[in-house]
């Protein structure tokens, strides 16, 4: 299940829990782009801490909508993921060097303030001259 959580207009920020369905992307994927359609750079936030499984179906769109953003994951600058799971923080991990253009990094339970604020972070990094 997918819920969209309140966020900056420049994060796209998601609760997901139970079991992760094809369908859910119906919901996911337009929040993105919308978000995507009026800033150049965006962050994306997932809270994971009561994420169960996913179903293939939802592999498969996960998959097919990140090979459609090849070009263009430049514009992903940070990702944020929420959970206590291992298995998720090794996979976030692993993406994070797969992927260097895109900052990513795992908070646990309960620290979704602190997450929001990293996750967002990003544009008074680059107004400060930072990244």
């Amino acid at each position: 299940m997918i819920e969209i959580l309140p966020a900056p207009e420049y994060v796209a920020a998601f609760r997901i829990s139970g079991t992760l369905r094809g369908e859910d992307y119906d919901e996911m994927i337009p929040a993105i782009e919308a978000k995507l359609e009026h800033n150049e750079q965006i962050g994306v936030l997932a809270d994971m801490t009561n994420f169960d499984h996913m179903t293939a179906k939802a592999l498969q769109r996960d998959l097919a909508y990140a090979v459609s953003k090849l070009g263009e994951y430049s514009r992903f600058r940070r990702a944020a993921v929420i959970s206590d799971k291992r298995w998720i923080e090794t996979t976030t991990k692993l993406a994070d060097r797969l992927f260097p253009q895109i900052e990513m990094r795992v908070f646990h339970n309960g620290e979704l303030e602190d997450a929001m604020r990293w996750v967002a972070g990003f544009r008074d990094d680059l107004i400060n001259g930072g990244l």
